[in-house]
């Protein structure tokens, strides 16, 4: 029997084994018998790739951080209504609120887009919830109502951004 003798070289990028006569490596994509423009192609888009990455980990973290804050407002506000109102229905409302949101916090660090969709949605429920109890609810606050929305928001783009890069 014959034996077939197959040169293979190793990749400059990620060092894994390649057939001599392909022109790119079937690991990480680098043309590694490609042109210099397609090499230069490849390092920018690297680049690129990072650079998106590591701006959507800051929003995320920024979404999460929103999450803490969350938490901590309401659990002060509700203290601060418990004692303005003497209603102990607003306490354990605002701490079950608080305890939900660090929950989420925790969990968006495993999967961010879930836990940030579910924070927006359970924001949103609570101020149709408030709304519907007090309409004039809406207006008291906006700009912190506005403000959250937005790092949600930004948070939940990214986490979506994140996972399709992946």
């Amino acid at each position: 029997m014959e034996e077939i003798n197959v040169e293979l070289q190793h990749c400059s990028q990620c060092n894994q084994e390649m057939l001599n006569d392909a022109k790119f490596c079937t690991y990480c994509g680098f043309p590694e018998n490609g042109d210099e423009s397609e090499k230069a192609q490849f390092h920018a888009q690297r680049v690129m790739k990072k650079s998106q990455a590591k701006e959507n980990n800051q929003r995320i973290n920024s979404a999460r951080n929103t999450l803490y804050w969350m938490a901590g407002i309401f659990f002060v506000s509700g203290l601060f209504l418990f004692f303005s109102l003497n209603d102990i229905a607003v306490l354990i409302a605002s701490s079950i609120l608080a305890i939900i949101y660090l929950i989420l916090a925790y969990w968006s660090q495993k999967k961010p887009f879930a836990a940030i969709l579910s924070a927006l949605l359970l924001y949103l429920m609570v101020i149709v919830v408030n709304v519907i109890d007090e309409p004039s609810s809406l207006f008291k606050g906006i700009l912190l109502k506005i403000i959250i929305l937005s790092f949600l928001i930004k948070g939940m783009y990214s986490a979506s951004q994140s996972t399709k890069g992946q």
